[in-house]
């Protein structure tokens, strides 16, 4: 059968209904565009027939009762369309912000401000209690070792101490200051 005696169109289910090829060609697309709004959910009556004004209203250009759209009502509804979907997003985004603020109401998070004072009162008594440790064992070491050895290891350890602590209060990568060698 030839292009020419095939048949391009016909009723189906009261719809007048075209080929695949006819519509292609009517709608100026590619086989592929039409395959891709067939995955969109593009309606077809049957295997190779597509309904031209179901296809028309499914792409927007066509009113519910079958008239042509003019280019400003579908620019209407293209912004009407933007329009819901903003609104949809600003709803989501009240909503995220209602869950955060019952997440607060909740004990869930705690502010920034409680959180700070509370470390700096930790950092306080950690930098007391570490520094106090080299007199505590210059002490304890005191019966065993004459006292300029003892001071000389309280002194060790409270450098140490002090490096350690430095580490803690500074951004980025620590790095030693070279230590000098002890004279013996």
């Amino acid at each position: 059968m030839s292009v020419a005696t095939k048949q391009l169109a016909k009723i189906i289910n009261g719809k007048v209904c075209l080929t695949t090829m006819a519509l292609t060609e009517a709608l100026n697309i590619s086989q592929q565009t039409l395959s891709f709004w067939m995955s969109q959910g593009c309606p077809k009556e049957a295997r190779g027939w597509w309904s031209i004004r179901d296809v028309l209203t499914w792409k927007g250009l066509l009113t519910p009762g079958g008239r042509l759209k003019t280019d400003e009502k579908a620019e209407e509804i293209s912004l009407n369309q933007k329009k819901l979907a903003a609104e949809a997003k600003l709803k989501e985004q009240k909503a995220e912000e209602a869950e955060f603020k019952n997440a607060i109401a909740r004990g869930e998070y705690t502010p920034k401000e409680e959180i700070t004072a509370e470390l700096k009162r930790f950092f306080v008594v950690i930098k007391r209690s570490m520094l106090g440790y080299s007199r505590r064992i210059a002490t304890e070491l005191s019966s065993y070792v004459d006292s300029i050895t003892a001071r000389r290891i309280e002194k060790m350890v409270t450098e140490l101490t002090l490096d350690a602590l430095e580490q803690l209060s500074i951004d980025g990568v620590y790095k030693a200051p070279p230590r000098k060698k002890a004279k013996n």
